[in-house]
């Protein structure tokens, strides 16, 4: 039962969770310096997980369906227009299709259980922020094929995480969350950025519409990613102009060497995809690495653990900034 268990959770992209619970730590605790309830918030992260791993194995099972894959020399089957490596345990035959549906039906399910029990214990509100992220799940893998990846990114680990945790816990709404997710909108759909970046040429060959692919040079699209930084950083200055925290909030731009290491670290990807940049003593955490050192997808993971790394360093300090104040 564990290893099933087990299994799932690997199939549905669980080590992507940490973005979700670091997005709702900052609300959280924001929320119990408003005299929030913590079983509340702690309820919001579990539905939060489940519908995030849920979306992860949606987007799975579309893709799936569609009838165009790929088999190479070594009588390898992958899917068109996806990721390498994506829906590997479709693939060789490890579950059915169906199966995934049952899974992805049974998170969302879980979701809605801790919903509705929101709903009677928070208010009528929460009914909006249920709705809202079950047609994030539903619609993302749609989304994302019309250059909307972004925006659905945005709309989930921005307003709707943040305004639907902080409502779960106090049975409020305010301008205040909205304004505190500013900053960490901007830094999870940065980690989406560099993926589509790194896959532009791949995806334009494949015919994949993506957000990046709009830029004509990988410059242009480096320097979108700059401003969009930029704009990160600066939004944290709103948090002092609506009076959610004092001085205590530029503690996040220490990470401001961190997103100037990634963009060079991308230029250096542009100019060579297989370059790899030598490892420091700040690049951590990066899980497996000396394995994955070894393979052709190290280029890649060094990029995505930086620009991962940089979302999850800039929260634990915007966290840590809210806290004591």
């Amino acid at each position: 039962m564990i290893a099933r268990i087990k299994f799932w959770l690997e199939c549905s992209r669980w080590y992507a969770l940490p973005m979700s619970f670091m997005a709702w730590l900052v609300i959280f605790i924001y929320g119990l310096d408003n005299d929030g309830n913590f079983i509340n918030g702690i309820l919001a992260l579990i539905g939060i997980c489940f519908a995030h791993l849920a979306a992860n194995l949606f987007d799975d099972f579309i893709d799936f369906r569609n009838p165009e894959k790929y088999v190479d020399e070594n009588n390898y089957i992958t899917l068109q227009n996806t990721q390498k490596g994506k829906c590997g345990y479709l693939l060789n035959n490890s579950v059915r299709l169906s199966d995934v549906i049952k899974v992805a039906g049974l998170y969302c399910f879980t979701a809605f259980i801790i919903g509705l029990y929101l709903y009677y214990a928070a208010g009528a509100g929460v009914l909006f922020y249920m709705v809202s992220g079950g047609l994030i799940v539903l619609l993302y893998p749609f989304m994302s094929n019309h250059r909307l990846s972004e925006l659905a990114v945005a709309l989930a680990y921005g307003p709707i995480l943040f305004g639907g945790v902080y409502y779960t816990m106090t049975s409020h709404c305010g301008i205040e969350p909205f304004v505190l997710a500013l900053p960490i909108m901007i830094f999870t759909v940065n980690l989406l950025f560099t993926d589509t970046f790194m896959d532009r040429e791949i995806d334009r060959n494949e015919g994949k519409n993506t957000f990046v692919n709009l830029f004509r040079s990988d410059i242009s699209a480096l320097n979108f990613q700059k401003s969009m930084l930029f704009s990160g950083y600066l939004s944290v200055f709103l948090a002092g102009i609506f009076d959610i925290t004092d001085w205590e909030i530029f503690i996040t731009y220490l990470t401001i060497p961190l997103a100037v290491d990634l963009i060079n670290s991308l230029k250096l990807y542009s100019e060579s995809s297989l370059s790899v940049p030598n490892k420091k003593w700040y690049h951590f955490p990066f899980e497996n690495w000396d394995k994955i050192e070894k393979g052709k997808t190290a280029p890649f993971m060094f990029r995505m653990y930086q620009a991962r790394n940089l979302m999850i360093y800039f929260s634990v300090l915007l966290a840590v900034s809210v806290y004591f104040d």
